[in-house]
């Protein structure tokens, strides 16, 4: 790898991550192997997803290549390469807390989903991000556990668990004395869901969806959440459910704090 050239994003946008990647012959384990050379696939995976602690820009993708440790292939391996060529790059990147400046002690989230984008079984990702005082301090990219059949039911799922979160991140700053000043504000690029968790009678067709995701309408009820419609070019949560193009990349990347360190305001 040292002689690898850095790569501008973690993950190409045109890519073909799926199980039939995964050798299912003798003859393309051992293609494996000697592409391997000795290269423990898990345990660099490990290494990646302890990267993620302070590196969300890449949660997506390792996340992604997670999913393929009981059989990886070639490609999958040079995907994880990529990682490497990437954080090669950016090696001088940190997490910077409070980049921006803001006013009030506030809990922020973004939430989003790709909806039906796993190849092998049609499952949408999730991931959603919040931040106090221009501060990223939580953020998640998971496959859902369910097949979601529309996008809204998909975006519904997702901003569940972003609630969940919010509720948990809500009761640990308040416990630290630090108890968010207003409603936490949740900001999502879908209109259709968003109608959904404050008119449900609007919405029958909906009934299909698990019970334990509606939760969320009680809380939006008694103000402890609030969903804000956002567009989808100013949607940070996208960093966490798809590969993006450079420019999109580094919008993000820069909106959660991950900085070069000449860039890092003193």
């Amino acid at each position: 790898m040292q002689d690898t050239s850095p790569v501008a994003t973690p993950l190409a946008v045109k890519h073909d991550l799926t199980l039939s990647n995964s050798p299912q012959t003798e003859a393309k384990k051992q293609t494996y192997r000697d592409y391997a050379n000795g290269i423990h696939y898990l345990s660099l995976i490990g290494s990646l997803l302890y990267i993620t602690q302070t590196r969300p820009d890449i949660q997506f993708v390792v996340s992604l290549v997670a999913q393929f440790g009981g059989n990886p292939g070639v490609t999958h391996l040079e995907t994880a390469k990529y990682i490497l060529c990437y954080l090669k790059g950016t090696v001088n990147f940190n997490l910077v807390l409070g980049h921006h400046s803001r006013d009030t002690f506030d809990l922020v989230g973004w939430t989003n989903s790709s909806w039906a984008q796993d190849q092998d079984n049609c499952r949408s990702t999730s991931g959603f991000v919040f931040d106090i005082v221009r501060s990223s301090i939580s953020w998640s990219s998971k496959k859902q556990a369910t097949v979601a059949t529309s996008s809204v039911e998909a975006e519904y799922i997702a901003s569940s668990n972003a609630t969940k979160e919010a509720i948990w991140l809500h009761t640990l700053l308040t416990e630290l004395d630090f108890p968010p000043t207003t409603t936490t504000i949740i900001h999502a690029d879908n209109q259709g869901y968003i109608a959904l968790t404050s008119n449900p009678v609007a919405h029958s067709h909906a009934k299909h969806i698990d019970i334990r995701y509606h939760f969320i309408r009680k809380h939006v009820e008694q103000g402890e959440v609030d969903l804000h419609y956002m567009s989808t070019k100013d949607m940070l949560a996208d960093i966490f459910t798809k590969a993006l193009p450079h420019e999109t990349f580094i919008k993000f990347q820069t909106h959660l704090g991950v900085l070069p360190s000449q860039l890092i305001p003193c």
